[in-house]
């Protein structure tokens, strides 16, 4: 686990191609402390307001980490391209939803088809689990996906 619990960082929205999302980059040193070799998810807030889970991905043509601002969280937070934001970044629990949990310890097949996933894939298929807003949705998405 990383040594640092809370890091805060200050950036500047950048959009590359207006068909794509804004995004904000953080340099390597940063978060050198987390010794982070592959992405990973992370909650914080940006200008005091939180953003939930987000993928912290690394950009190596920049040297860089970078996280993306969907539209819906650039119109809450108010944020355009070029304006300097204040990150506050910690690492989100890897814990599974308590309805996937529960999918895997009732149903050996979909068990097996977890296990079966890449890292990745299953960091991928946890986050869209967790993005549901109801238990019903968690529920639905993870036995859609291997039940």
């Amino acid at each position: 686990m990383p040594r640092v619990k809370q890091i805060e960082v200050t950036s500047t929205v950048i959009r590359h191609n207006p068909q794509f999302s804004r995004l904000v980059t953080i340099p390597l040193d940063t978060i050198a402390s987390w010794k982070l070799d592959h992405t990973t998810v992370v909650e914080g807030t940006i200008n005091g307001i939180e953003f939930g889970r987000r993928s912290l991905k690394r950009w190596d043509d920049r040297q860089c980490w970078w996280i993306d601002l969907p539209e819906p969280l650039c119109k809450k937070v108010g944020l355009e391209t070029g304006d300097e934001v204040k990150l506050l970044l910690r690492i989100a629990s890897e814990e599974l939803p308590e309805e996937l949990k529960q999918l895997l310890q009732q149903n050996s097949a979909a068990n097996d088809r977890w296990e079966k996933l890449t890292k990745a894939q299953q960091r991928m298929l946890r986050e869209d689990i967790f993005a549901a807003k109801t238990s019903a949705a968690r529920t639905r998405r993870a036995e859609k996906a291997l039940g």
